[in-house]
């Protein structure tokens, strides 16, 4: 589901714009080049997803009280596909339920010189951590290809060795899904439990 909400290229927008700084809906809409009712529509659905929530705050000018939007949500989603291998994860954390505030005064907030210093500090602290991530992701990179060379070796095995269709299915699946149990892979394949049970057991006898 967050696969289909986060596909949209607008919605995709609104997210890098909030999460940036809050936003009312009317900024959204002068910065994305559509109508508010437009936008309106996207931040509905993204707040009934639980990724967004809206507080109110009145206007500084007198006007009627606005609504206000922010991020509620940090996740990460990951894909691994190849021969052999699909892995889905999602990793979700709620962000904690607190309004931003602003930490910079009206009077010197567009003075460049005086946030140059700590701008140039984070930049280098973001560069840093970025360099981090990339050997990370050399490293599962490679632990990646392991994980697909050792399951497409687990296919060919199961089917040049196993005549039953479902018994494959289970043999993959024992040798994918190291921390399930019987039980757990029989809900996973929609199969009965003795037949997993059976064919496990027959796997483990093997000395």
């Amino acid at each position: 589901m967050l696969l289909s909400v986060i596909e949209n290229p607008t919605r995709r927008r609104i997210l890098m714009a909030l999460v940036r700084e809050p936003h009312y809906p009317l900024q959204l809409s002068k910065e994305l080049g559509m109508s508010q009712q437009a936008v309106m529509k996207h931040l509905k659905l993204l707040e009934e997803m639980n990724l967004v929530r809206s507080y109110p705050e009145q206007s500084d000018q007198g006007g009627p009280t606005r609504k206000r939007y922010v991020p509620t949500t940090k996740f990460t989603i990951i894909v691994d596909f190849g021969p052999g291998l699909f892995d889905v994860a999602l990793v979700k954390v709620a962000i904690r339920d607190v309004e931003r505030e602003e930490e910079i005064a009206d009077e010197g907030a567009n003075d460049l010189m005086e946030a140059g210093d700590k701008a140039n500090q984070l930049r280098g602290m973001v560069a840093g951590i970025d360099g981090e991530l990339e050997e990370i992701q050399s490293r599962r990179d490679l632990l990646i290809e392991m994980k697909e060379s050792a399951l497409e070796e687990a296919a060919h095995l199961a089917e040049n060795q196993i005549g039953d269709y479902q018994v494959r299915r289970i043999v993959f699946e024992f040798i994918k899904r190291p921390e399930l149990t019987p039980e757990q892979i029989a809900v996973n394949l929609d199969l009965r439990d003795d037949l997993v049970r059976q064919t496990i057991g027959k796997l483990r006898s093997v000395k």
